[in-house]
C-alpha cells in the first residue's frame, strides 16, 4: 500500500489541539449577545470590541441597568484574570470609559481553562448616566490575563423602560461553583521598617479582598 500524500494523523491532531487551545484562550459575552463571534480568526485582541464594528443586532436593555452573562474560558496556564465592564454612549460610542462594574478578579481551581459561566444581576448604569428610552449604547467587557494581555467583546444595546427589555434566555444566568472572585481595591500605606519607609504615604497599592461571591451581587 502506498503512503498517503495527505497530512498525517499526528498533524491533524496537532491542528485540532491548537484550535481547541485557541477557543479556550478567549471568552464569550452571552448576554447581552455579543456583536459577533470574535473567536474566529483570533479577533479578541483588537481594541475596543474584538475588531467588530457597530452592528444592528441591538438588545433592548432596561434604563435602570440589567443582567450580564459571560463564559470566561481563560488562557490555559493562567489561573486568574481581571474583568472590566464598561459602557460607551451613543450609536457609535467615541469611547468606552464609563464604568458599569468595578474591576474584579476571577480565580480558578486549576491551570486549566475556566469551566462554566458567571452571571451578574442588575448591573447598574455608569454613575451620572444621562439617557432615555430609545437611546443607544454599547457594553464592553474586557478580560485581562495574568501576563497583561487584554481581550475585548462588546454588545450593542438600546435602552427601554423596565419590563420591555429582551429577557435573558432561561437557564443562561448561571454562576458555576468551580471558580471564585476577588474584589480589587486601592489603599494607602505609610508603614516603615526602622527609619526607611516601605511605602510612601502617597503610594497607591492594589490589594485583593478574597472571598467575594457573586451571590452578594445578586
Amino acid at each position: 500500500m502506498s503512503q498517503s500524500s495527505g497530512p498525517s494523523w499526528k498533524l491533524v491532531l496537532a491542528t485540532l489541539l491548537a484550535t481547541v487551545g485557541l477557543a479556550t484562550a478567549h471568552f464569550e459575552l452571552q448576554y447581552p449577545p455579543w456583536r459577533a463571534n470574535t473567536l474566529k480568526d483570533d479577533m479578541q485582541w483588537r481594541y475596543p470590541c474584538g475588531g467588530i464594528p457597530v452592528t444592528t443586532n441591538r438588545t433592548k436593555f432596561p434604563l435602570k441597568g440589567g443582567d450580564i452573562s459571560i463564559v470566561p474560558g481563560w488562557n490555559a496556564g493562567h489561573p486568574s484574570a481581571f474583568f472590566y465592564i464598561n459602557m460607551g454612549f451613543g450609536s457609535t460610542p467615541p469611547n468606552m470609559t464609563n464604568v458599569m462594574q468595578p474591576i474584579f478578579q476571577m480565580t480558578g481551581p486549576s491551570r486549566d481553562p475556566y469551566p462554566g459561566s458567571f452571571c451578574l444581576r442588575d448591573v447598574p448604569l455608569p454613575v451620572n448616566a444621562s439617557i432615555k428610552a430609545g437611546d443607544n449604547a454599547t457594553i464592553q467587557v474586557i478580560q485581562v490575563a495574568m501576563h497583561g494581555a487584554s481581550l475585548y467583546n462588546c454588545a450593542d444595546i438600546t435602552f427601554v423602560e423596565p419590563g420591555e427589555e429582551d429577557k435573558m434566555p432561561d437557564g443562561m444566568c448561571v454562576n458555576s461553583t468551580t471558580f471564585n472572585f476577588n474584589l480589587v481595591y486601592t489603599t494607602r500605606s505609610s508603614s516603615s521598617i526602622g527609619s526607611r519607609n516601605l511605602f510612601d504615604k502617597n503610594t497607591m497599592i492594589t490589594v485583593m479582598l478574597g472571598g467575594l461571591l457573586l451571590g452578594a451581587w445578586l
